[in-house]
């Protein structure tokens, strides 16, 4: 949960970041400089020194410094691992990470007490919405850690997941650029089409490339305002389609739930796209991993089983007389045996039965023959639209 601030942020919290980024770049240069990445490992290298360069710390910070710093390091020598060029990671931006023992939130006027160190302890007013109130009422979520930056604070929030229950269908989904193209299977006798359409995701995409691409040109003689501009671009376009691809999610989960299905998506993992260029740049940016994250911990949150499976083959096998064709090209999926069908829904169907064979089903029995030719089941959102805007992607009708 995102927080902001009622008041001005006190001089101590600042200077608190300010050490706290310190202690940060220290351990990460100590730890790049003696090959150690974790946590315990650097605790105990460094505490008793870090403790004396930091004395006005509160002691659990800078645990957590460490912390930060260890996963900084791992992830530094995963790209040495792979090749790629690596310099040693420098903290720039200000901010501070506290565990939930390091602090506490009153719930019920939204006011967080944070230890600077012995004997001085700041108090911050948070500014709480409907939203926010619906999480800080249940009190079945306990508080995580907490992130602190000059304009707002994040707090996670924690939960036992609940054991998922006993599916009594299948909702089994080709993911693709535009849409979700699915088949939900009740028994041996019923099997249904299922349309999650996201296309705005594409436009949106291809709006904010060429406005970077135009800044980039038109602000070619002066490349720090280039670069503002276009990081700016970037995270507008990163929140309109994180916002859209929630939407989707929570559209899925409410229809699975409702049906108590378990949701089959791919394995996606490993796409390395090597065709032309603008190709490639469609494909990398496609945001498949993010919509199959969000699917996974909200299905996680409300109990409900989800299963990867290999795609390999599902464009263009048969479902029925299981003959692979050599070109996945085409709308249409056709097979020398009689059968024809969306190229989108075959996938989905060969998805269905992989995931059958795997006895994780549910016990179902997928027959191709039962697939209901002429029922399509339009999974619809809120009925909202895109924001409009003068850059071509207004009037787009966003449905899940």
């Amino acid at each position: 949960m995102v927080f902001r601030f009622k008041n001005p942020l006190p001089n101590d919290a600042k200077f608190l970041m300010e050490d706290f980024r310190l202690a940060v770049n220290n351990a990460i240069r100590l730890g790049a400089h003696s090959d150690v990445t974790s946590r315990f490992a650097l605790t105990n290298l460094a505490y008793k020194d870090f403790r004396g360069e930091h004395p006005g710390m509160y002691a659990k910070h800078l645990v957590s410094a460490f912390e930060v710093a260890g996963s900084i390091l791992k992830n530094h020598r995963r790209r040495l691992r792979k090749g790629l060029p690596a310099r040693v990671p420098f903290v720039r931006r200000l901010f501070m990470r506290a565990e939930n023992q390091a602090y506490k939130l009153d719930r019920k006027n939204g006011i967080i007490d944070l230890p600077i160190r012995a004997g001085l302890h700041i108090q911050l007013e948070l500014i709480v919405s409907d939203f926010h109130r619906r999480y800080l009422d249940d009190e079945s979520l306990s508080l995580g850690s907490m992130t602190l930056l000059p304009d707002r604070v994040v707090v996670t929030i924690r939960k036992h997941a609940p054991k998922p229950y006993a599916p009594a269908s299948v909702l089994s989904f080709d993911t693709n650029e535009r849409s979700l193209d699915g088949v939900l299977a009740k028994d041996n006798r019923i099997a249904t089409v299922v349309k999650v359409d996201f296309c705005e995701v594409s436009v949106m995409q291809s709006v904010h490339h060429e406005r970077r691409k135009r800044l980039q040109k038109k602000k070619s003689h002066d490349r720090r305002t280039a670069k503002r501009l276009c990081a700016r671009e970037g995270m507008r376009e990163h929140h309109r389609i994180d916002y859209r691809m929630h939407e989707v999610a929570n559209t899925v989960l409410s229809f699975a739930e409702e049906h108590r299905s378990m949701i089959v998506l791919e394995d996606l993992s490993g796409i390395r796209p090597r065709m032309g260029k603008c190709m490639n740049r469609r494909i990398s940016i496609w945001p498949r991993r993010k919509l199959h994250q969000i699917i996974e911990y909200k299905a996680a949150w409300q109990g409900i089983p989800v299963m990867k499976v290999d795609p390999r083959y599902s464009s263009r096998k048969c479902p029925v007389c299981g003959r692979i064709q050599d070109s996945r090209k085409g709308t249409e999926f056709v097979c020398g045996c009689g059968w024809h069908i969306d190229r989108h829904i075959n996938a989905s169907i060969n998805l269905l039965q992989t995931a059958a064979s795997e006895k994780a089903a549910g016990g179902l029995r997928f027959d191709p023959g039962a697939f209901q030719h002429d029922v399509v089941m339009v999974l619809c959102g809120p009925g909202r639209t895109v924001r409009p805007e003068p850059n071509g992607t207004s009037g787009i009708r966003a449905v899940a």
